[in-house]
């Protein structure tokens, strides 16, 4: 029930909740309204995936209510079956308002100018750059960053369901990564010099009014393919502001010129879910003609800074800042109550009368 507390939690922070009261306050039944009725004021999205019983239960509910449920959560209290309902038929409703904002696309997707192709299939969907964005920023409620190329995400689950999950794909051009150190790093040492820069990097974060993160360890140590010129990791994040540990499971696919790199960001608990996903992802990702690893041309071509040891540090993602360290679950979107029940409060009107 940890996701339920978050978002009545965010449900109470946000826009008024009279306008709730006033759609609920005078009982009726929320039983699904005639065809004419739907047709004149339509439902907010995810009302016909609630079970009828959260459906009445919603019609009842005010805002004396919706505390009363939200301070057991806080307390860690058991909630009863009616309270149950109704806590998760808010979540539903809060995530497929926002997921009905985003446009998504399936099949082979092409991200840069030319640069790759994403081969999808009908297994996962995509984003692009302002989607992704939005999630990062107003649904996980991350800082704000750069614009990433776009986000892929399970076919079948909004980012914006707290069980939801998202790879943020994005590409940093700063050279041609030389792989000739991939053998010899030494991670215990390297994670250590990793923990002591994500310190510093909180002063940041806490300035902009961001809760702290802390990285914890490996949640799964780096690896590197070398006839794939790939390489990935995760991480486990905590944040200072509690809840379930943040997870980011990363992969880098190297370039001519640069890397692509594709970031899962999910929670703790995930990790078994995320990490089979993250494999088949890996081989869907390809560079085109022209942008490949073994296009490199010493001649023209630039070579960066830094190895393999460089990129799993974070020195590729220093360009982003904040945005290097992505979490999901602290916070959920506080979406407009007033928008978001609309329809609800009309059709109950029309019944009334």
């Amino acid at each position: 029930m940890k996701h339920v507390a978050l978002v009545l939690g965010a449900l109470l922070a946000g826009a008024p909740l009279t306008a709730r009261a006033t759609v609920f306050e005078d009982g009726n039944s929320a039983a699904a309204p005639p065809a004419s009725a739907a047709q004149d004021e339509a439902l907010p999205p995810g009302w016909d995936a609630l079970s009828p019983a959260q459906q009445e239960k919603l019609a009842q509910i005010d805002e004396a209510g919706i505390q009363a449920i939200a301070g057991k959560l806080d307390r860690g209290e058991a909630l009863t079956a009616d309270e149950t309902l109704i806590a998760e038929g808010l979540a539903t409703l809060m995530s497929a308002e926002f997921d009905s904002k985003l446009t998504y696309q399936t099949g082979d997707i092409k991200v840069g100018d030319g640069l790759a192709t994403l081969h999808l299939g009908e297994d996962y969907r995509f984003l692009g750059p302002a989607d992704a964005r939005r999630v990062i920023e107003e649904a996980w409620h991350n800082p704000p960053g750069e614009q990433p190329l776009g986000m892929i995400v399970p076919a079948k689950l909004s980012p914006a369901d707290p069980r939801g999950w998202g790879v943020v794909v994005s590409y940093v051009e700063e050279g041609h990564v030389d792989d000739a150190d991939a053998a010899s790093i030494d991670y215990d040492e390297l994670l250590t010099q990793m923990k002591e820069a994500t310190e510093k990097e909180n002063e940041s974060r806490k300035a902009m009014g961001f809760p702290a993160m802390h990285l914890v360890g490996w949640a799964e140590p780096p690896h590197y393919d070398q006839s794939r010129h790939s390489l990935y990791w995760a991480k486990e994040l905590g944040g200072d502001d509690g809840g379930e540990n943040s997870l980011n499971y990363a992969v880098r696919v190297l370039g001519r010129k640069g890397v692509l790199e594709l970031n899962a960001v999910s929670g703790m608990t995930q990790l078994a879910q995320i990490r089979p996903e993250m494999e088949k992802i890996y081989g869907r990702v390809e560079f085109d003609d022209g942008n490949r690893y073994s296009d490199f041309n010493p001649d023209i071509d630039t070579v960066a800074a830094y190895g393999i040891g460089g990129l799993i540090a974070g020195k590729l993602a220093m360009k982003a800042g904040l945005f290097a360290l992505l979490a999901k679950g602290g916070k959920f979107i506080v979406l407009a109550i007033v928008g978001l029940f609309a329809g609800i409060r009309a059709w109950f009107t029309r019944k009334k009368e």
